[in-house]
C-alpha cells in the first residue's frame, strides 16, 4: 500500500487519503487512552477513526476529536468482565462463542470494506486477527512486552522469566522452573476452538501455536527498552516504542492543590480496569493511620456505603489527569498495569505495587530490580500493616533517587511518536501478508 504526497498536500493511499483504524477494546480505558494518544501524532493528514463494541469510555475518543463506530453485537457490563479477565489472564474460560466471534467478524470486516484503511491498530481485540487479515489489512497491536512473542521466545531461551526476582540462588532455581514450566506450557496450549473455526469459515490460516496466533504483523512493544531484561532479543515484526500512556481530558481539581498545601504527604492510590471493590477495601481502610493523605479515583469500584465508611485521610474522586499530578504526589500505589506504572514512573513517584496477574507481575517486578518500587502480594494485601509500609517507601531515600532516575530516563522517551512513526513507516513504505 504506497503512500505518497497528493498536490494539495495529503497523505493518500493509491489516490486516496490514507486513513487508520483504531479498535481497541473500549472496556479497557487503557487501551482506549493509548489509541488516542498514538492517533495524535500521526500525520494530520491521516485519517483515524475508531470502532468499538459499547460506549463505555467513547468520550475520551470523541473529546479528543475522533470519530468513533459503534459496532455490534453490543458489548454487555457482564461481557466486558469476562474479556478483561481473559485478557489479563485471571480466568482461562473462553468467552468468545463461535456466535458472538462471527458476529464481531462480519461487523469489523464490513467496517473494514467501507473505510478501507491502511491499517488496523488494537489493543486486546482478538477478532481482529481474523478480520483484518481476511481483508487483506496490515494489522499492529499495541502492547506490554509480558505475553508477547518476544517474551516468551526469551523465556525459552535464558530459562529466566522477567517476573520473578532472581536476588538469591533459591529465587533463581524458582525462576528457572517457572520459565520451564510456562515454556511447555506454551508448546502444547492451542487456540480457542471457536477462533479455529470462524478463522477457517472467512478463509484465514492462523498459526497452531497460541502465541504466534495472537501475533500481529507489527507488534509495538510498549515497554521501556531500559527495563526490558538484558536477555531480551526482539523476534521479526516487533519493535520498541517505550511508554505510551494515559492522557486524560480535564482539569486537575482543586481538591489535589489543597491536599498537598497541608504539609502531609499525598500518596495516589489506584486500581485501574482491573482492579475492584475488593481490593480497594483491602486497602484503603487500613490507611486511616497513615500518616499522609491519600487520594483515591477509585469512584467507580464503591458504593455509598463503601464511601461512608472510609477514613478521614481518604478522598475519593472520579477519573483523574494523573499523568499531570506531578509534584503533588509523593508516593502511589497501584495495581501495576503498565500504562498506571508508566504514568507513575514518569513524573518520578516510587510506587508501591499489588499485581493482581502475570502482565502487572512483571510490569512491578522490573520496577523493583530497578529499584523505584516494592512489591506487596495481592494475597496477603488485607494483612499488610499498611501504615508501616507506607512510611518505609515515603522514607527510602534510595527508592526515591531511583524513581527520579526513572523519570529522567522515561521522560527522554516518546512512545506515542515513535508508534505513529512506526505505523506510518508501515503503511507508506508498502505492506505484503
Amino acid at each position: 500500500m504506497p503512500m505518497a504526497i497528493s498536490a494539495d498536500g495529503e497523505w493518500t493511499v493509491l489516490g486516496r487519503r490514507a486513513r487508520v483504524l483504531f479498535a481497541p477494546e473500549n472496556f479497557n480505558v487503557a487501551e482506549v487512552t493509548r489509541g488516542v494518544a498514538i492517533a495524535r501524532r500521526l500525520p494530520p493528514d491521516v485519517e483515524c477513526v475508531f470502532a468499538g463494541y459499547s460506549d463505555r469510555n467513547r468520550e475520551i475518543i470523541e473529546e479528543a476529536g475522533f470519530e468513533y463506530r459503534l459496532l455490534s453485537p453490543r458489548l454487555d457490563d457482564a461481557d466486558a468482565r469476562a474479556l478483561l479477565a481473559l485478557d489479563q489472564g485471571r480466568a482461562l474460560r473462553n468467552p468468545f462463542t463461535d456466535e458472538l466471534l462471527a458476529g464481531r467478524v462480519a461487523s469489523e470486516r464490513s467496517l473494514i470494506r467501507d473505510l478501507r484503511p491502511s491499517a488496523v491498530v488494537i489493543g486486546a481485540t482478538l477478532s481482529q486477527f481474523i478480520s483484518a487479515r481476511a481483508e487483506g489489512v496490515p494489522l499492529v497491536f499495541v502492547r506490554p512486552f509480558a505475553y508477547s512473542l518476544a517474551h516468551l521466545q526469551a523465556v525459552r531461551d535464558s530459562s529466566a522469566t522477567g517476573v520473578l526476582a532472581r536476588t538469591t540462588p533459591a529465587r533463581q532455581t524458582v525462576d528457572d522452573l517457572v520459565a520451564r514450566a510456562l515454556t511447555r506450557l506454551n508448546r502444547h496450549v492451542r487456540p480457542p476452538g471457536s477462533f479455529r473455526r470462524i478463522a477457517k469459515a472467512n478463509g484465514v490460516h492462523l498459526d497452531k501455536d497460541l502465541v504466534r496466533f495472537f501475533t500481529a504483523d507489527l507488534n509495538l512493544i510498549t515497554t521501556a527498552a531500559h527495563l526490558l531484561p538484558s536477555w531480551v532479543d526482539m523476534p521479526p515484526g516487533h519493535r520498541v516504542v517505550g511508554p505510551v500512556y494515559a492522557s486524560l481530558p480535564g482539569p486537575v481539581p482543586p481538591l489535589v492543590n489543597e491536599l498537598a498545601s497541608r504539609g502531609e504527604p499525598v500518596v495516589y492510590f489506584a486500581v485501574g480496569s482491573s482492579g475492584g471493590r475488593e481490593l480497594v477495601l483491602d486497602v484503603l481502610p487500613r490507611l486511616a493511620h497513615a500518616p499522609c493523605q491519600i487520594l483515591a479515583p477509585v469512584r467507580e469500584h464503591l458504593n455509598p456505603r463503601d464511601l461512608a465508611g472510609l477514613p478521614a485521610n481518604v478522598h475519593v474522586t472520579g477519573r483523574l489527569p494523573a499523568d499531570r499530578l506531578g509534584g503533588a504526589v509523593d508516593l502511589a500505589i497501584t495495581h501495576g498495569g503498565e500504562g498506571t506504572v508508566q504514568t507513575s514512573s514518569v513524573q518520578g513517584w516510587p510506587f508501591i505495587g499489588i499485581p493482581l496477574q502475570f502482565e502487572q507481575r512483571f510490569n512491578i517486578q522490573r520496577c523493583v530490580d530497578y529499584g523505584s518500587a516494592v512489591m506487596a502480594r495481592r494475597r496477603e494485601a488485607a494483612d499488610v500493616d499498611w501504615p508501616a509500609l507506607v512510611v518505609d517507601a515515603l522514607n527510602g531515600r534510595r527508592l526515591r533517587a531511583r524513581a527520579e532516575r526513572m523519570a529522567l530516563e522515561l521522560r527522554s522517551i516518546d512512545g506515542p511518536a515513535a508508534a505513529a512513526a512506526a505505523i506510518t513507516e508501515l503503511i507508506s513504505d508498502g505492506w505484503s501478508h
